[in-house]
C-alpha cells in the first residue's frame, strides 16, 4: 500500500510539474542571473567537443565542469549544455531541460520515498516526500537557475553526514567530501555544511579519545575513533580533485581560485552591475586593492552593527521565505515543520520523564544522538547565517528552499527515532498509536492542500 501512495504521489507531482511548466513552453525573456547561466551554457557547449589533435590531457580536462565567471558555478550549466544542440536557445532546448528536470526531481523522489518507507512508518514517508516535492523541488525548477540540482545535492551530503556520524565508515567520508563538491559546483555553497561536520565529528573523536583513556569506555557505538582521521583526509582529497578544474580555472581566469566578490556588496543590483564588468584577471587587476570587494574592504567600510544587522536581517528573511505559513499555491512548509517540531519536543519530554527507563541498549537512544543533534542544529543556525548573508545580492530563484529539506528529514528522522524507543519500552500509553494518527492528520491536511491547488488548474485545463 506504501508503494502504490508514493507512486500515486509521484504521478501528482508530475502533473503538477507539468501544468506549471507546459511541454509546449517557449523560452521567456530571461531574468539577468538566468541569462548569466545560458551566457555560460553556450561557452561551455565548445568543451564538450574532444579534439585530440594537440593533445589528451588538455582536451579531457576542458571536458570536466570548470568554467565559472566567479558568480555562476559550472555544474548547471555544464548539464545544460548537454541538450543544447546547434541552433542554441531555442524552445526545444528549453523543453528538454524542463523534462530533465522532471526526470531528476522524480527519480530523487522516489529513492528518497523507497529509503523512508524501508526506515520509517508509512505515513512518515508519504510527508517527507511530500513536503521536500511540493515544497522544495517543485518550486526551485521554475526559472533557469541550479536551485533544484543544488537542493538535491545538498540534501544527499546532509544525509552522508548524519550517517558519518552514527557510523563512520570511511567510504561515506569520501561520499560527504564527493557531494558537497558538486553542490558547490552547483552553485555557493557547501563548504560551511562540511565545516560544520568536521568540527562536530572532532569533538565527537576527543570525547571518545577522552573516555577511552581516563573514564573507560562506555556504550558500545559502531563510530570508530580510529577513523576520523584518517576519513578527513579522504573527504578532504574527494572534495578537491572534484571541485580541482574549477579551482584552476578560476585562478587563471580572476587570479582567485574561490572568487567571492559578489559576497561583498551592499545590493543585488550594485553586484551584477560589477561582476558583469569585471569577469577577466586583467579587469579585476586594473581595480585599485582598496577599492577591489573583499571582506577587509567590507569590514573597513561597515560597522559592526551593520554586518550584524545584515546577517540577523537576512537570516530572518530567508526564514520567513522558507517557513511560510500561508495556504497558497505555495505549499504551507512552515505549517507542517511547526507540527513535526511540536511532536519531537512532546516525544522528547516523553523519553525523559515519563517513559520507562531502557534496560538495555535496544531500548536507549542511539550512543551517537548527541553528536547528530548538535551537529543538526549547528549545520541549521550556521548555513542560515551563511544563506542568508547573501540575501542582499542574490535575490532571485530559490535557494532559501535549500535548507527546508534536512531541516523536515531531520525532524522526521528524530521524531521516529524517538517513538520507537519509546515503543520498545512497553509504555502503558499508546503513544505509536496516537504518533501514527497525528502522521495521518497531516497527510490528511497535504491530501487537502493538494487537492485545493490542483483543482484550479485542472478545472481549466
Amino acid at each position: 500500500m506504501v508503494l502504490a501512495l508514493l507512486g500515486g504521489l509521484l504521478w501528482i507531482y508530475t502533473r503538477a510539474f507539468l501544468q506549471q511548466f507546459p511541454p509546449s513552453i517557449e523560452l521567456r525573456q530571461p531574468q539577468a542571473m538566468e541569462e548569466r547561466h545560458l551566457a555560460l551554457t553556450v561557452e561551455t557547449k565548445t568543451d564538450l567537443k574532444l579534439d585530440f589533435s594537440r593533445g589528451v590531457s588538455g582536451p579531457l580536462n576542458n571536458w570536466l565542469p570548470h568554467r565559472t565567471d566567479g558568480l555562476v558555478r559550472p555544474l548547471w550549466p555544464w548539464m545544460s549544455a548537454w541538450l543544447m544542440d546547434d541552433a542554441g536557445r531555442t524552445p526545444r532546448f528549453a523543453r528538454q531541460v524542463r523534462m530533465t528536470e522532471l526526470s531528476f526531481s522524480l527519480a530523487v523522489l522516489a529513492l528518497l520515498g523507497l529509503a523512508c518507507a524501508r526506515a520509517f512508518s508509512a505515513p512518515a514517508a508519504l510527508l517527507v516526500v511530500f513536503l521536500i516535492g511540493f515544497g522544495v523541488l517543485l518550486p526551485s525548477g521554475r526559472f533557469f537557475l541550479p536551485d533544484l540540482l543544488f537542493s538535491a545535492l545538498f540534501l544527499l551530503t546532509w544525509i552522508c553526514c548524519i550517517a558519518a556520524l552514527k557510523r563512520n565508515s570511511l567510504w561515506l567520508h569520501a561520499a560527504i567530501g564527493f557531494f558537497a563538491a558538486l553542490a558547490s559546483l552547483t552553485a555557493p555553497t557547501a563548504m560551511p555544511l562540511m565545516l560544520v561536520f568536521v568540527g562536530v565529528s572532532t569533538l565527537r573523536w576527543s570525547w571518545g579519545w577522552i573516555t577511552g583513556h581516563w573514564a573507560g569506555e562506555g556504550r558500545t557505538s559502531l563510530w570508530a575513533r580510529r577513523n576520523h582521521w584518517l576519513g578527513l583526509m579522504l573527504m578532504t582529497v574527494c572534495h578537491l580533485i572534484t571541485v580541482g578544474p574549477m579551482l584552476s580555472h578560476a585562478h587563471q581566469k580572476l587570479g582567485d581560485a574561490a572568487p567571492f566578490h559578489w559576497r561583498w556588496f551592499d545590493n543585488a543590483d550594485e553586484m551584477r552591475a560589477w561582476t558583469a564588468t569585471h569577469r577577466t584577471l586583467e579587469a579585476l587587476r586594473a581595480v585599485p586593492e582598496d577599492r577591489r570587494p573583499t571582506f577587509a574592504n567590507y569590514r573597513a567600510a561597515h560597522t559592526t552593527e551593520e554586518i550584524r544587522g545584515r546577517l540577523l536581517n537576512g537570516a530572518a528573511t530567508l526564514l520567513k521565505a522558507m517557513l511560510t505559513f500561508e495556504w497558497t499555491a505555495n505549499c504551507p512548509r512552515g505549517c507542517f515543520a511547526a507540527a513535526f517540531a511540536g511532536l519531537l519536543a512532546l516525544l522528547a519530554l516523553l523519553v525523559m520523564f515519563v517513559a520507562p527507563r531502557a534496560h538495555h541498549a535496544g531500548q536507549a537512544l542511539h550512543p551517537e544522538t548527541a553528536s547528530i543533534a548538535l551537529f543538526s542544529v549547528a549545520a541549521l543556525v550556521v548555513c542560515t547565517l551563511d544563506f542568508g548573508w547573501d540575501v542582499r545580492v542574490l535575490d532571485f530563484g530559490n535557494r532559501a528552499l535549500t535548507l527546508y529539506a534536512p531541516l523536515v528529514l531531520s525532524l522526521v528522522w528524530a521524531c521516529e527515532a524517538l517513538v520507537q524507543r519509546v515503543r520498545r519500552r512497553h509504555m502503558r500509553l499508546p503513544v505509536f498509536l496516537l504518533y501514527q494518527m497525528t502522521l495521518w492528520l497531516l497527510c490528511g491536511v497535504a491530501a487537502w492542500w493538494l487537492i485545493a491547488v490542483l483543482r484550479p488548474a485542472s478545472s481549466t485545463a
